[in-house]
């Protein structure tokens, strides 16, 4: 793995240019000028566009989880701890409806304990897509 991804907004070339301080940014200059007569306005970094280039945002915030997982930082997405595979866990947001209707889709039920991280489907995923390690 590359210990540097362009898409990360604190180390890449690409990523660091959707900052504040980053060149696509500055592009932004007449709006700018803007707010600082109007005040906010839609390319602002709170703005309606310039909030999802934030590194929380949807935009910003995909590519910089792909940049982190890209470099090792991140767990892969379907890991038992990764973003799809933390869902499984019994407070996760698919594990929680099997624990909530109980008896066979409980954690601990014929069916739940299946998609266990040691359960035969999770443990096959978390072997061949996850971190490899139950």
């Amino acid at each position: 793995m590359s210990d540097k991804s362009s898409l990360d907004a604190n180390k890449g070339s690409v990523g660091k240019e959707f900052t504040p301080k980053g060149k696509l940014r500055h592009q932004f200059a007449l709006e700018d000028r803007l707010t600082l007569l109007f005040g906010g306005g839609p390319f602002d970094k709170d703005g309606v566009v310039g909030k999802q280039f934030k590194t929380d945002g949807p935009i910003g915030g995909t590519a910089q989880s792909a940049a982190e997982q890209m470099q090792g930082d991140k767990k892969p997405v379907f890991d038992k701890d990764g973003a799809v595979g933390k869902q499984f866990k019994a407070d996760g947001a698919i594990g929680s409806i099997g624990e909530k209707v109980g008896g066979p889709f409980a954690s601990d039920g014929a069916i739940g304990k299946n998609f266990n991280p040691d359960g035969a489907v999770g443990g096959t995923v978390q072997e061949n897509m996850g971190s490899g390690k139950k």
